[in-house]
C-alpha cells in the first residue's frame, strides 16, 4: 500500500519526540505543571531503537519526496498535463527533518534551555541542619535534574534538593530528620531509582 506523504512526515516527528522524551518530557510537562509519572525514564532504554526508527522514517519520507515520477502521458489530442510539483512536499520534509534533528539532539543542547521548575537561591526555606546523600539511577540527560529536585523538594522538612546528572547523585538538605524511605519513594515517583540513601548530621 502506498504511504501518503503527510503520513510519511508525521512518523519521524513522533519517533523523534519519543527518542528525546527522556529530556523533552520533563521539560514540557514541568512547564505545564504536570508530573511525568516515570514516562521519560520508562522510554529511555528504548532510545537507540527509536533513533533507528526515526532515521528509517526520514529515509522513507525522503524517498517519497525525491523519487522519480512516471512519465506524464499526453492525451490523444497532444495536450499534456502540467508536471506535478513536489516543492511543498519537499519544503515540509526539510522542516520536519530540522525539527526532528533538534529533538533528537536535545540531550546535547538542553543545558542551554532554562530548566523547568528550577529554583533560585531566594526560594530556599530556613536553615538546613540535616543532610541526606543518595545515588540516583536512570537519568539520561541534565534536564532530568530539576524534575527530580522538584519531587524531593515536596518531602516535608526539606529545605533544598540538588541533583547531579554528571555524578548520578543527589543531596537533600532539611531542617529536621527526613524519612529515608520518603526520599527513595520521591525518586521512584519521578521514574528513577535510588540507592545508598544515607543521612548525615549537619550543623550550621
Amino acid at each position: 500500500m502506498r504511504l501518503k506523504p503527510p503520513a510519511s512526515l508525521v512518523g519521524p516527528l513522533i519517533a523523534g519526540f519519543l527518542a528525546s522524551i527522556c529530556c523533552v518530557g520533563p521539560l514540557v510537562l514541568g512547564v505545564a505543571g504536570v508530573g511525568s509519572f516515570g514516562l521519560a525514564a520508562a522510554i529511555a532504554p528504548w532510545r537507540p531503537w527509536l533513533l533507528g526508527l526515526t532515521g528509517t522514517l526520514l529515509a522513507v519520507a525522503s524517498y517519497f519526496a525525491y523519487r522519480p515520477l512516471p512519465a506524464v502521458e499526453c492525451g490523444s489530442d497532444g495536450a499534456c498535463p502540467p508536471p506535478i510539483s513536489r516543492r511543498g512536499q519537499r519544503i515540509s520534509l526539510w522542516v520536519v527533518t530540522v525539527l526532528t534533528l533538534l529533538m533528537v539532539a536535545f540531550p546535547q543542547w538542553s543545558s542551554l534551555v532554562p530548566a523547568a521548575g528550577a529554583r533560585t537561591a531566594s526560594t530556599v526555606r530556613g536553615p538546613a541542619t540535616h543532610l541526606v546523600t543518595l545515588d540516583i539511577h536512570g537519568m539520561t540527560c541534565a534536564d532530568c535534574e530539576p524534575h527530580l529536585e522538584e519531587e524531593l523538594d515536596h518531602i516535608p522538612g526539606v529545605v533544598s534538593a540538588k541533583v547531579s546528572y554528571a555524578t548520578e547523585s543527589g543531596v537533600v538538605r532539611s531542617s529536621r530528620p527526613v524519612d529515608l524511605n520518603a526520599v527513595t519513594a520521591a525518586v521512584e515517583r519521578a521514574g528513577y531509582g535510588a540507592s545508598n540513601v544515607r543521612a548525615v548530621s549537619q550543623h550550621p
